[in-house]
């Protein structure tokens, strides 16, 4: 099985190297595919959802893989899966939701996102990720993925706030409705309220989507909680697997 890992924002796609180890000890053998978001420029989220899809069928050699996104990451996967529902065996979605509704939210999320472009590009970064870990959305807690800004580019950190801003993405959720394929997870931390909310409401509009909340967790569940986030994956693509035709 190939899995393919989507990081969010302020990360790189190094965050899901922990994982590797895991994904490939005996038993699971999964292979772990870290897609980094910074490795071209892109024009928007059309754009991108269509050179990744090619990419990976091209690469896939007729094998489905599963997908997983978290947080921008989860967002761009959500894309993905609308675009090409049959170019995949699950989709895992982490943290996310499926855009916003109205043109007053989108206006003040773009100029909010904007914002935060213009300082990743200007500040500096050490100061400005513990303003950044600060945010309400990561619930207090301190941030537990990997993490080197030694070696990152400021105008791609920033560049992503701005081209894949909320404020420029379509509401997915009408599409989402209506989607038939793939088996589409989505996880949550107990304590991260907002997505816990998303995912309960994803779960009973959409038909294929399942809710799944890992305890004791916030936004950043995969690393808050590494081993029950594994297995909460791992069980899901087992299960998909063993009822697919």
């Amino acid at each position: 099985m190939k899995l393919l890992c989507l990081h969010g924002s302020v990360q790189d796609h190094r965050v899901w190297q922990p994982f590797k180890e895991s994904f490939n000890s005996p038993g699971a053998e999964v292979s772990l595919g870290c897609e980094d978001l910074y490795q071209s420029d892109h024009l928007g989220f059309e754009d991108w959802t269509w050179k990744f899809c090619e990419q990976v069928e091209r690469d896939s050699f007729r094998e489905k893989p599963f997908l997983l996104g978290y947080s921008l990451g989860g967002r761009l996967a959500l894309h993905a899966c609308l675009a090409r529902p049959d170019l995949w065996s699950g989709v895992i979605i982490v943290s996310a939701d499926p855009g916003l509704s109205s043109p007053e939210e989108k206006e003040l999320q773009l100029r909010k996102d904007r914002q935060w472009a213009e300082r990743f590009r200007s500040e500096p970064l050490e100061g400005l990720l513990d303003e950044w870990d600060d945010l309400p959305v990561f619930c207090g807690r301190p941030n537990a993925a990997p993490r080197n800004f030694n070696d990152w580019n400021p105008e791609k950190i920033s560049g992503l706030f701005d081209v894949f801003s909320k404020g420029r993405q379509r509401d997915l959720l009408p599409e989402l409705r209506k989607l038939k394929k793939p088996p589409l997870l989505f996880i949550s931390g107990q304590r991260d309220e907002k997505y816990t909310q998303v995912g309960k409401e994803l779960s009973e509009a959409c038909p294929m989507v399942e809710h799944q909340i890992i305890p004791q967790s916030g936004h950043r569940v995969p690393w808050e909680k590494p081993e029950p986030f594994f297995e909460m994956v791992w069980e899901f693509m087992g299960s998909v697997l063993r009822n697919s035709p």
